[in-house]
Order: structure tokens, then C-alpha cells, then sequence
């Protein structure tokens, strides 16, 4: 993982009456060059220096003149320009929290500072603005050839915090092949029964409902144009996720998820791809996200796949792969808790 001094410049945006106060600040940063801090002594300066610099994080104090703390967070997070920018808000009493939190606050630290608490706070939340750069960068240029350094990037951030990674990473990769915002929830969900119903332990089942997250990622490298569900280079998907993950740290949780991108869509009689593995040869944990993202296919619209069909007609189309596509095990499960699964795609269209 980068260290913060690696990530290149930032901007933090004090905003705060108390001359102490906004020296500590300084003070605290006065070893990490790359931050450089602008001041501001209440809410309507605060918001006129967000207009006319660009700012990476916002240091709020609560109680100011001419402008509040709660009147200037409210401010900009009304402003969806300033949507991305994280804002810690400078309190310790509980009821100015909950508003705060309501408003739109993304932390809270008291005053005095403490020194250590601030930088560890301001350095997360600056690591995760980074990140959320990258994405928004993946995004606007998805048929650019620099996806892969980008993503790798993006991992190389955030990879101290894996289930974040990959809730974030799979929020652009439904993005990409998904027309439902409610993806990863869903088959996140899907699994969950499944696994739990096969008899997979709860910390294979959490894994796997993270898994879900990017089970497509390699989604993210084909441009949309070429989402063609049988073409040559859409099945290259699987080996494009890998990629990804290469060099992240291996934990349970990231092993699973190079299992599921990589042979959800093998098929228990060896017709799948990309090895044509079949059977137990098929960890199960894909086997399970092989059928899920089956079911999901035929019943939620995606961009590659517009037509769909109802949860019944799929079932019949799963039932007729029993012993083809899937696990026969599988296949009963799913066809005995049918219910629960239309359950779940009721919650989560």
C-alpha cells in the first residue's frame, strides 16, 4: 500500500475562529509537505476560498461567526461540486453530531486536537479521496487503454481496508455491465442463501458475499461498445479481473474473489470457460456465483443482456441445466428455496 506522501499534492481547507486551534493544525502538518493547508475564520470565507481553490478535505469548526459550522456543511454538501470532498467537523458533543451526520459529515474529531488523532484521521480520509479520484477517472475514460495502471492504482490505495475495495471496485464494475444499481446487494444476497443453505462455514459465506462485489471486474477493461455476451474478447473477462488483484495482499477474503472472477463461468460438464474445467474441479464458491449471475442475467436487464424473462421461465431454463451447467446439488437447493430468492430480487430490483 502507497503511503500518503506517495500520492502526490493535497489541499486541506481549515475553517475555524480559534487562532490556537487553526496553529495546531499547521503544526501538525509541518512534516508532511504534500498537505498544504489554507485558513479560513468562519463559514462565509470557508466558502468562498472552496470556490476559487481546489480542495481535497475540509477541516470545520462547529461554533463560528457570521457563518456556523452546520449552515457551512449544509452548504456544500447542497453543492455537487464539492460531493467528493470529505468534511470533518470539529465537535465532541453528541447532539451536534447527529445533525452533523444528517448534514452530510464524514468524521469528527474535538479540540484541543490531538495531534496523532487529526493526521491519522485527515490521512484515511485524504487515501480514500485519492481513491474515489481514480474511479471517477476509470469511469469518464472507460475505453482507455490505461484502465489496468489505473485500477492498479486504486488497489495499491485502499487495499488496508479489502471489503471496502471491494464494495468500491464492484460499484464501477456493475456500472459497466449492469443496468440496476441494486447489483451487488442482490446477488451479494443470492449467494448468501445459497452458500448457507449447501453448508459453506459463515466466514466462506461473508467472503462470498463480498466476492460478489467484483465477480465481473474484468467488465471494466472491454469498452461498451464490444459487451457482446458470446463474443471472443467479452469471455476474456475473467482473466482481465485477475489482473487486478495481482498484487494485492492474499487474505481468505481476496482468494475467493480470484476464485470466483476467474471460474464463474465454468460449467459443471466442462463446456464453460476460460480452462473448461468441470465438476468439483470448480471451487464452489464459483459454482455458486455461476448460477446466481445465470438467474440474475435472465431476470435483470444488463447492458450486454436487455431482453430478460420472468424468475419462473428461469427456473425451467436452470432446472434443464441440471447436471449441464450447474452442480445438481445446486440446482435443488435453489429450486426447493425458490422463494427466498424471489424474496431478495423483490428487495433489491
Amino acid at each position: 500500500m502507497k503511503r500518503l506522501e506517495d500520492l502526490g499534492d493535497f489541499t486541506m481547507l481549515s475553517i475555524e475562529d480559534d487562532v490556537f486551534n487553526q496553529e495546531l493544525a499547521i503544526a501538525t502538518f509541518d512534516e508532511t509537505p504534500n498537505i498544504n493547508i489554507h485558513q479560513a475564520p468562519n463559514g462565509e470565507e470557508g466558502l468562498e476560498l472552496l470556490g476559487q481553490i481546489p480542495v481535497d478535505i475540509v477541516l470545520l469548526d462547529i461554533m463560528m461567526p457570521k457563518k456556523n459550522g452546520l449552515e457551512t456543511l449544509k452548504e456544500i454538501r447542497e453543492n455537487p461540486e464539492y460531493n467528493n470532498i470529505p468534511v470533518l467537523v470539529v465537535t465532541s458533543k453528541s447532539e451536534e453530531k447527529t445533525t452533523a451526520y444528517k448534514l452530510g459529515a464524514d468524521d469528527f474529531i474535538s479540540k484541543p486536537y490531538n495531534p496523532e488523532e487529526l493526521k491519522l484521521r485527515v490521512f484515511n480520509h485524504l487515501r480514500v479521496k485519492k481513491f474515489t479520484d481514480i474511479m471517477k477517472t476509470i469511469k469518464d475514460n472507460s475505453d482507455s487503454s490505461d484502465t489496468l495502471s489505473y485500477l492498479k492504482e486504486a488497489v495499491d490505495i485502499i487495499d488496508n481496508s479489502q471489503k471496502q475495495l471491494l464494495n468500491r471496485l464492484g460499484g464501477l464494475a456493475h456500472e459497466n455491465g449492469y443496468s440496476n444499481a441494486n447489483s451487488s446487494k442482490r446477488l451479494g444476497e443470492y449467494a448468501k442463501i445459497l452458500a448457507y443453505i449447501y453448508g459453506l462455514n459463515s466466514k466462506n459465506i461473508d467472503n462470498l458475499y463480498y466476492s460478489m462485489s467484483i465477480y465481473d471486474i474484468g467488465l471494466i477493461r472491454i469498452p461498451k461498445d464490444k459487451l457482446k455476451e458470446d463474443s471472443k474478447v467479452f469471455k476474456t473477462h475473467p482473466e482481465l479481473g485477475i489482473e487486478i488483484l495481482k498484487d494485492i495482499k492474499e487474505t481468505t477474503l481476496i482468494d475467493m474473489a480470484k476464485k470466483v472472477i476467474l471460474y464463474h463461468h465454468e460449467n459443471w460438464d466442462g463446456s464453460g470457460y476460460p480452462y473448461k474445467i468441470r465438476g468439483t474441479e470448480i471451487p464452489i464458491c464459483a459454482q455458486i456465483a455461476g448460477i446466481v449471475d445465470f438467474f440474475d442475467k435472465l431476470t435483470i436487464p444488463r447492458i450486454y443482456t436487455k431482453n430478460v424473462i420472468s424468475p419462473d421461465e428461469a427456473l425451467e431454463i436452470i432446472l434443464r441445466e441440471r447436471g449441464g451447467m450447474f452442480n445438481p446439488e445446486l440446482v435443488d437447493i435453489f429450486k426447493k428455496h425458490f422463494d427466498k430468492f424471489l424474496e431478495v430480487k423483490e428487495k433489491y430490483y
